[in-house]
Protein backbone atom coordinates (compact mmCIF):
# COMPACT_ATOMS: atom_id res chain seq x y z
CA UNK A 1 0.00 0.00 0.00
CA UNK A 2 1.43 3.37 -0.97
CA UNK A 3 1.71 6.24 1.49
CA UNK A 4 -1.02 8.04 -0.49
CA UNK A 5 -3.35 5.05 -0.06
CA UNK A 6 -2.53 4.82 3.65
CA UNK A 7 -3.34 8.50 4.07
CA UNK A 8 -6.60 8.14 2.16
CA UNK A 9 -7.56 5.14 4.30
CA UNK A 10 -6.84 7.15 7.47
CA UNK A 11 -8.86 10.08 6.13
CA UNK A 12 -11.80 7.77 5.46
CA UNK A 13 -11.67 6.41 8.99
CA UNK A 14 -11.71 9.96 10.38
CA UNK A 15 -14.57 11.06 8.14
CA UNK A 16 -16.72 8.03 8.97
CA UNK A 17 -16.17 8.74 12.67
CA UNK A 18 -17.17 12.36 12.07
CA UNK A 19 -20.21 11.22 10.10
CA UNK A 20 -21.33 8.92 12.92
CA UNK A 21 -20.72 11.62 15.53
CA UNK A 22 -22.58 14.23 13.46
CA UNK A 23 -25.58 11.91 13.20
CA UNK A 24 -25.50 11.13 16.92
CA UNK A 25 -25.25 14.81 17.85
CA UNK A 26 -27.92 15.75 15.30
CA UNK A 27 -25.52 17.86 13.22
CA UNK A 28 -27.33 16.84 10.07
CA UNK A 29 -25.88 19.49 7.77
CA UNK A 30 -22.37 18.33 8.67
CA UNK A 31 -23.40 14.72 8.07
CA UNK A 32 -24.82 15.63 4.66
CA UNK A 33 -21.67 17.53 3.75
CA UNK A 34 -19.40 14.60 4.70
CA UNK A 35 -21.64 12.11 2.89
CA UNK A 36 -21.52 14.15 -0.31
CA UNK A 37 -17.72 14.40 -0.17
CA UNK A 38 -17.38 10.64 0.27
CA UNK A 39 -19.81 9.94 -2.58
CA UNK A 40 -17.84 12.28 -4.88
CA UNK A 41 -14.61 10.49 -4.05
CA UNK A 42 -16.01 6.96 -4.34
CA UNK A 43 -17.64 7.59 -7.71
CA UNK A 44 -14.37 9.02 -9.03
CA UNK A 45 -12.46 5.98 -7.74
CA UNK A 46 -14.93 3.53 -9.27
CA UNK A 47 -14.43 5.11 -12.67
CA UNK A 48 -10.67 5.16 -12.24
CA UNK A 49 -10.60 1.41 -11.40
CA UNK A 50 -12.41 0.68 -14.64
CA UNK A 51 -10.22 3.07 -16.62
CA UNK A 52 -13.20 5.30 -17.35
CA UNK A 53 -12.14 8.63 -15.94
CA UNK A 54 -14.35 11.47 -17.07
CA UNK A 55 -12.26 14.25 -18.50
CA UNK A 56 -12.84 17.78 -17.22
CA UNK A 57 -14.43 20.29 -19.53
CA UNK A 58 -12.21 23.31 -19.38
CA UNK A 59 -11.28 23.96 -15.77
CA UNK A 60 -14.48 22.37 -14.35
CA UNK A 61 -14.14 18.95 -12.80
CA UNK A 62 -16.92 16.48 -13.56
CA UNK A 63 -19.61 16.50 -10.89
CA UNK A 64 -21.26 13.62 -9.15
CA UNK A 65 -24.13 13.58 -11.66
CA UNK A 66 -21.76 12.95 -14.57
CA UNK A 67 -19.89 10.29 -12.57
CA UNK A 68 -23.08 8.48 -11.55
CA UNK A 69 -24.37 8.55 -15.14
CA UNK A 70 -21.09 7.11 -16.40
CA UNK A 71 -21.16 4.32 -13.78
CA UNK A 72 -24.75 3.56 -14.73
CA UNK A 73 -23.78 3.36 -18.41
CA UNK A 74 -20.83 1.01 -17.92
CA UNK A 75 -22.84 -1.14 -15.48
CA UNK A 76 -25.57 -1.72 -18.09
CA UNK A 77 -23.27 -4.05 -19.99
CA UNK A 78 -24.55 -7.39 -18.69
CA UNK A 79 -21.21 -9.20 -18.83
CA UNK A 80 -19.19 -6.36 -17.36
CA UNK A 81 -17.66 -6.38 -13.91
CA UNK A 82 -19.39 -3.10 -12.93
CA UNK A 83 -22.74 -4.76 -13.68
CA UNK A 84 -22.11 -7.18 -10.82
CA UNK A 85 -21.58 -4.39 -8.27
CA UNK A 86 -23.47 -1.27 -9.33
CA UNK A 87 -27.13 -1.87 -10.12
CA UNK A 88 -29.38 0.88 -11.43
CA UNK A 89 -31.43 0.91 -8.23
CA UNK A 90 -28.39 1.91 -6.17
CA UNK A 91 -27.27 4.57 -8.65
CA UNK A 92 -30.82 5.95 -8.91
CA UNK A 93 -31.12 6.06 -5.11
CA UNK A 94 -27.85 7.99 -4.84
CA UNK A 95 -28.97 10.36 -7.60
CA UNK A 96 -32.28 10.92 -5.82
CA UNK A 97 -30.43 11.60 -2.55
CA UNK A 98 -28.14 14.06 -4.35
CA UNK A 99 -31.18 15.87 -5.78
CA UNK A 100 -32.77 16.07 -2.30
CA UNK A 101 -29.48 17.36 -0.92
CA UNK A 102 -29.21 19.98 -3.68
CA UNK A 103 -32.79 21.12 -3.11
CA UNK A 104 -32.13 21.38 0.62
CA UNK A 105 -28.90 23.35 0.15
CA UNK A 106 -30.61 25.82 -2.17
CA UNK A 107 -33.56 26.18 0.21
CA UNK A 108 -31.50 26.78 3.36
CA UNK A 109 -32.07 30.52 3.41
CA UNK A 110 -35.28 30.61 1.39
CA UNK A 111 -37.51 28.38 3.45
CA UNK A 112 -37.66 26.78 6.83
CA UNK A 113 -36.39 23.23 6.84
CA UNK A 114 -37.45 20.94 9.62
CA UNK A 115 -34.92 19.02 11.65
CA UNK A 116 -36.82 15.88 10.68
CA UNK A 117 -36.35 16.61 6.98
CA UNK A 118 -32.62 17.20 7.48
CA UNK A 119 -32.37 14.01 9.58
CA UNK A 120 -34.08 11.99 6.87
CA UNK A 121 -31.75 13.29 4.14
CA UNK A 122 -28.73 12.64 6.36
CA UNK A 123 -29.89 9.10 7.20
CA UNK A 124 -30.58 8.21 3.59
CA UNK A 125 -27.18 9.57 2.59
CA UNK A 126 -25.41 7.61 5.30
CA UNK A 127 -27.04 4.37 4.14
CA UNK A 128 -26.23 5.08 0.49
CA UNK A 129 -22.61 5.97 1.20
CA UNK A 130 -22.07 2.81 3.24
CA UNK A 131 -23.52 0.65 0.49
CA UNK A 132 -21.54 2.39 -2.25
CA UNK A 133 -18.31 2.16 -0.25
CA UNK A 134 -18.81 -1.56 0.36
CA UNK A 135 -19.55 -2.20 -3.31
CA UNK A 136 -16.64 0.01 -4.43
CA UNK A 137 -14.23 -1.89 -2.17
CA UNK A 138 -15.47 -5.26 -3.45
CA UNK A 139 -15.29 -3.98 -7.01
CA UNK A 140 -11.72 -2.73 -6.52
CA UNK A 141 -10.65 -6.15 -5.22
CA UNK A 142 -12.33 -7.86 -8.19
CA UNK A 143 -10.57 -5.51 -10.65
CA UNK A 144 -7.24 -6.20 -8.95
CA UNK A 145 -7.84 -9.98 -9.11
CA UNK A 146 -8.54 -9.74 -12.83
CA UNK A 147 -5.36 -7.77 -13.32
CA UNK A 148 -6.94 -4.71 -14.94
Amino acid sequence: MTSENIQKYENYKVQFKRLNRAMKEQFYLEAIFITYAILEDRTESILRYEGNDIKPKGDRKPGITQKLNKIKTIAREKKSLPNKYFNEELIDRIMSWKNDRDRMIHALLKQQLSTEELRQIAEEGKLAVRELCNKANNYKRAVERRGF
